[in-house]
């Protein structure tokens, strides 16, 4: 009974984690919104001490800013860390896609075919947040498929950015054409073709930076001098 209390605890924690995440990332928490104790309580029902253990976990991502005795809030959206992390995702992604389609079993590219369907789903209902869950799903389940923990970690440390560039941009990735682009990469693991993969992929994010920086109409110079949106 000693041992029930600390495994409550971490998975209230994580429920708690997995709702602020979500509702920074679809807008219902704005960035720049003030984090009271008191009212993230009274909506997700909780006591403080969870809250606290999420916020501070969401802060080592990035999704947060917490200055003691001066305010808990949702971070700005940062263009310089987006730029960052689509530039260097689409690396991972291109490398993993290189590197473990040629080896991927029958299993893994049926995950990545139902994976591939949802981005569709989601891509038609016009519903950024499911679909940027979606995309990340799809990159992440061919992550995991070469069992490299080091490149799934750092994929998912990098999936915040590149999930709030999707959630809050109207047209990211041109929505129309980012089920055919993933389409592509599920043919061409089904035939177990890495280069053709990982040629698709790469085109896929250097068309998505370019987007975002025409978007604003900067470089990456401009958005090191000002960064913040």
């Amino acid at each position: 009974m000693s041992d029930t209390a600390p495994v409550e605890r971490r998975l209230l924690r994580d429920v708690v984690y997995n709702r602020l995440y979500d509702g920074i990332l679809d807008g219902t928490l704005e960035p720049g919104e003030t984090l009271l104790d008191e009212k993230l309580t009274a909506w997700l029902g909780v006591s403080r001490t969870p809250i606290r253990e999420a916020l501070m976990k969401l802060a080592d991502i990035g999704l947060v800013e917490m200055a003691p005795n001066r305010y808990t809030r949702v971070a700005p959206i940062d263009l310089k860390a987006i730029d960052e992390a689509i530039y260097t995702t689409g690396l991972l992604h291109e490398y993993a896609a290189r590197a473990f389609v040629p080896s991927l079993d029958n299993a893994a590219v049926a995950r990545l075919d139902k994976a591939q369907k949802q981005v569709k789903k989601s891509a038609k209902a016009r519903d950024l947040p499911a679909l940027g869950h979606a995309f990340n799903d799809f990159f992440l389940e061919l992550a995991r498929a070469g069992g490299n923990d080091v490149l799934v970690s750092v994929s998912e440390g990098l999936s915040p950015q590149l999930l709030r560039y999707i959630s809050v941009w109207k047209t990211p990735f041109g929505i129309d054409d980012l089920p055919g682009a993933l389409a592509g990469v599920v043919a061409a693991a089904k035939e177990r073709d890495g280069a053709t993969a990982g040629d698709l992929v790469k085109a896929l994010y250097a068309g998505t930076l370019t987007q975002f920086l025409d978007d604003y109409r900067r470089n990456d110079a401009d958005i090191a001098q000002a960064p913040v949106f």
